[in-house]
């Protein structure tokens, strides 16, 4: 039997992170490098819970695709749009207690975006005497801005909230919009949004 010869070393992988972004990125103590990180998955699971969210207003209002249906419209007005068609749907083909929950849930969803927004739309400067983060922004109407102090941590348990709220929301999407799944075979139920 002969004996193949050594595998050369693998060569490093380059990096796929741009110089620009190298160049963005060095310097960054833990807390910048958190608070950036942080951000990007905040902005990420935002973002999926809008789709879900658009997908759910088009639902209770009987439409098939829902980019058909005001795409262009803010994720308030998604929220604020799909309790009224809610509440015109008969209470036969959505009971009175998955209602109140989606209902709690989209009350959480308006909670969050909010947060969200916050923390996307101000200027951040870490106050070492304090050990969090002061942000400022401008509000609408005021002729003050918002002045706030958060933690690296708040905008990862924003993330998170985010997460299980996708979560709550294609669960209760599937099972009122989209096609049953399987428990004995592991399969869950699936929403039935399509673009």
């Amino acid at each position: 039997m002969t004996i193949p010869p050594p595998a050369e070393s693998a060569q490093p992988e380059t990096s796929r992170i741009s110089s620009a972004t190298a160049d963005l990125l060095e310097g960054m103590d833990e807390e910048q490098a958190a608070l950036t990180l942080g951000l990007g998955v905040l902005v990420q699971r935002a973002a999926e819970v809008e789709y879900i969210l658009h997908g759910l207003y088009a639902h209770l209002g009987g439409v098939e695709r829902p980019y058909t249906d005001k795409p262009h419209e803010t994720v308030r007005h998604f929220i604020t749009k799909a309790k009224t068609r809610l509440a015109a749907i008969p209470e036969e083909q959505i009971p009175a207690q998955a209602r109140a929950a989606l209902l709690h849930d989209l009350d959480l969803c308006t909670d969050c975006f909010d947060r969200r927004n916050t923390y996307i739309h101000s200027c951040w400067m870490y106050d070492d005497e304090v050990h969090g983060w002061r942000t400022v922004k401008g509000t609408k109407g005021l002729s003050r801005p918002e002045v706030g102090l958060v933690s690296s941590d708040d905008v990862w348990d924003l993330a998170s909230e985010f997460a299980r709220l996708r979560d709550k929301l294609v669960a209760w999407d599937a099972h009122f919009f989209g096609t049953p799944g399987d428990p004995d075979l592991d399969v869950p139920a699936a929403s039935s949004k399509r673009l």
